[in-house]
């Protein structure tokens, strides 16, 4: 019998050798569909994804003649609609289109998560100067606004008072579509401003039990900016703490109806306990899929493939050389100019090395998780932890940016 096909929507990451290396055929679904990418899926088709009726006829149409298993992404974007074609296409083993779309639309998480009572954090939605004055009565500043379905801390503004919300207000505005093109939520959340360390949970949720992987700790510039500078798994929290934050993800993620998914959840751990900033239905970026292999042997992307059918964690070939501890650095550029590194430079400690720029090129100063400079990943062993590796790399790491006037 003829091996099934897997439909992938617009992939980002590694997900078409995923299913290949599975057994299974591919049909590509995206807008533009690069030369070498038609030879490397089964079925290609260029189609406009922000246009659902045609895609899901499209789908439909392929149904009909191939038998379909799964339909498979790790794009942020995209999930929903990969959600909603495996449930026109009566696919048993999904994440329900309604809990995509809570974990993609924040204002929709945050008003589920609050109804039920889980984690409840002051917020409301504006989407005009006029509702400012009526909404922000009765919530404290700081306060934090941001667009409701965007990604990548893109316009998120940390503010302390009223003109700054007010500002931020109108920079969300001006902003009508995503990078992908989808509209702007008009809802936009302004809540309290969660204060305290930040993590992630890597979780997996099958036949709607959850099973956490992990924690991992998150190091963040402060506000305004709020860069991810680094990660370091697993998180070094005491039993009380780890088991707070490992409830409130169990709990949240049943709130908002998540079922076959890996997911990527941010939590801050405040005064008043943890607290949920996002859930995204996706493994975690900035390589922190490898972290989690290299000390749990879990393959956080092969699982959110296999999830889709309907498998677990059990149905892995787990690695079986794992380290007691593994951190990622982000590299940044503090202030605009030339960057100088050492193209040579080597340590022992480290794993994986890459670099975004060239040894001499103009960059910007670092503001944002999408113009640092590069990275290295270290792992620990016995007698020092990761987080001890990478602070020792640091320092030996020289980066120079040299401005005009200093060149």
């Amino acid at each position: 019998m003829e091996n099934p096909y897997v439909i992938l929507v617009s992939p980002r990451d590694n997900e078409v050798q995923l299913v290949k290396e599975k057994g299974y055929k591919t049909i590509l679904l995206r807008k533009e569909i690069s030369f070498d990418e038609i030879f490397d899926v089964d079925i290609p088709v260029e189609i406009d994804l922000n246009d659902e009726e045609t895609v899901l006829e499209k789908c439909l149409q392929l149904a009909d003649q191939l038998e379909i298993i799964s339909v498979f992404t790790m794009n942020e974007y995209r999930i929903p609609l990969a959600s909603k074609i495996s449930e026109v296409l009566q696919l048993k083993c999904h994440l329900p289109y309604e809990a995509s779309l809570r974990c993609r639309n924040k204002k929709m998480a945050r008003q589920k998560l609050n109804e039920a009572g889980v984690g409840e954090v002051q917020y409301c939605l504006v989407n005009s100067q006029s509702d400012l004055e009526a909404e922000l009565k009765g919530i404290d500043f700081p306060l934090i606004v941001k667009p409701s379905n965007d990604s990548g801390s893109k316009n998120v503004y940390f503010c302390k008072d009223k003109a700054e919300v007010s500002t931020a207000l109108h920079n969300i505005v001006q902003s009508k579509n995503n990078i992908v093109g989808q509209s702007i939520d008009t809802d936009i959340l302004i809540e309290e401003f969660l204060d305290g360390p930040e993590f992630s949970v890597e979780s997996v949720t099958v036949n709607a039990q959850t099973t956490v992987i992990g924690i991992t700790k998150k190091l963040v510039t402060p506000y305004p900016l709020s860069i991810e500078v680094g990660h370091d798994f697993p998180a070094n929290l005491n039993a009380d703490e780890e088991n707070e934050i490992r409830s409130l993800v169990e709990q949240s993620l049943s709130v908002l109806g998540v079922d076959y998914a890996v997911t990527h959840t941010e939590v801050k751990l405040t005064e008043k306990g943890p607290r949920i900033v996002e859930v995204n239905a996706r493994p975690g970026g900035d390589e922190i899929p490898h972290l989690v292999k290299a000390v749990t042997g879990v393959d956080l992307k092969a699982l959110a493939f296999l999830v889709t059918l309907g498998k677990g964690i059990d149905s892995l070939d787990l690695s079986s050389s794992t380290v007691p501890s593994a951190s990622i650095r982000f590299l940044l550029a503090n202030q605009e100019g030339k960057v100088y590194f050492d193209e040579q430079f080597q340590s022992a400690s480290i794993r994986e090395q890459k670099w975004y720029v060239n040894n001499g090129e103009s960059v910007q100063r670092t503001e944002s998780n999408f113009n640092r400079l590069g990275y290295f990943i270290v792992y620990g062993d016995e007698q020092n932890p990761s987080c001890s590796k990478a602070d020792s790399v640091e320092k030996e790491l020289s980066i120079t940016i040299k401005n005009p006037l200093e060149i």
